[in-house]
């Protein structure tokens, strides 16, 4: 196949062709690895310069990634883009990561006269260019045109269906888990690489550390623990969210923002993971990229009882706390340092979960 994607350049505070990260590279790079060839539209919010077309090759097949800049997104011609591209030979478009990004692919496809996919690695009403005036009629309409649409989880899944009410297949491609960063290891040595406590109790997550991440509850939870014991520390890791402080205190660890290997390692020095949420738009809708991350580096972990978090955790209730409540965190961590469940989640790697995408894909075509 000749695929063309469609998305932006950073997203979950990743440079997608600087860190080969997540969700948007694997799913082109997996593919090419499969033998396709793909050519990458991709958006550069942050002003970077527009690159032309440079080249990544995966045996026979490759990915072929064209950047644009901020300043000429706003300028950008899909029929300049159009006349190059249709001497391809491109069969699909799959558009991925915003709204923008949704409407340009849409318009390629309709123009390539090619199949159009949707993928929904989040709920993007939840992000904020979603309340720009007509950013949510053009999402809507943009899944309602799809030949098929890819959600990041079964909860999103339901909500496309009710809201969106799409005449194309929905289906389920949860994300995977990158197998060099995150699998299991020995504890000390992990904390001597952070520089961290080694005869005190950890406790900590990672990712941004915003409130609309539920880290909230994290912070209020630990100024319980802090004061009701003398052996456990608190350690983070991540982008700080906007007025929102880390903890301070001899005993709370802020690593900062970390690349995927040393979040790896992170993962393996703590005793016990958080994995927040609120019961929010977003958190209903997200998928916990870190529980899947958290479980192959074998720590045990605690989640709040909402969206994907409480669906992947049901067989483990006792390691659930309800979004938002203080006093359920603190009980439910204190419970896991004490007993350590392990959680019954067994991850995907990308190279399995594209391999069930690619079937989808060469139906359409």
């Amino acid at each position: 196949m000749n695929i063309i994607f469609v998305f932006k350049r950073f997203y979950t505070g990743k440079d997608v062709i600087n860190h080969q990260f997540g969700r948007l590279y694997e799913f082109p790079s997996q593919l090419a690895r499969l033998g396709h060839h793909v050519t990458i539209i991709c958006f550069d919010y942050r002003n970077g310069s527009s690159v032309d077309g440079f080249t990544e090759s995966f045996g026979a097949g490759f990915v072929e990634w064209i950047t644009v800049s901020f300043s000429d997104f706003w300028k950008f011609n899909i029929s300049k883009i159009y006349q190059r591209l249709k001497t391809s030979g491109a069969n699909l478009v799959v558009g991925s990561s915003d709204i923008p990004s949704l409407w340009v692919a849409r318009r390629l496809a309709i123009k390539l006269a090619v199949p159009y996919v949707v993928d929904l690695y989040d709920n993007y009403e939840s992000f904020g260019q979603a309340r720009i005036p007509g950013f949510l009629e053009v999402l809507y309409r943009c899944v309602r045109a799809a030949d098929l649409v890819v959600t990041v989880g079964r909860d999103l899944k339901e909500k496309v269906h009710l809201s969106y009410k799409p005449a194309c297949p929905v289906i389920v491609i949860n994300n995977g888990v990158g197998q060099t960063s995150f699998f299991r290891g020995d504890r000390k040595e992990a904390r001597k690489k952070l520089g961290l406590p080694l005869d005190q109790k950890l406790i900590g997550t990672a990712g941004t550390l915003s409130r609309m991440k539920g880290v909230d509850t994290v912070y209020d939870a630990w100024k319980e623990i802090e004061f009701a014991t003398e052996d456990v520390c608190l350690v983070l890791a991540g982008r700080e969210g906007a007025n929102f402080p880390v903890p301070q205190g001899d005993r709370v660890f802020y690593l900062g923002e970390l690349l995927e290997e040393q979040v790896g390692e992170l993962f393996r020095a703590l005793d016990v993971g958080i994995v927040p949420a609120h019961n929010s738009g977003f958190g209903r809708y997200c998928f916990p990229q870190k529980l899947y991350e958290m479980v192959s580096c074998g720590l045990p972990i605690v989640g709040a009882r909402v969206g994907s978090i409480a669906q992947l955790l049901r067989n483990q209730p006792e390691t659930l706390f309800e979004p938002g409540s203080v006093a359920e965190l603190t009980a439910v961590l204190r419970k896991q340092l004490r007993d350590c469940v392990a959680a019954d989640v067994k991850p995907k790697t990308w190279v399995e979960l594209v391999r069930g995408l690619e079937s989808h894909l060469l139906r359409l075509i």
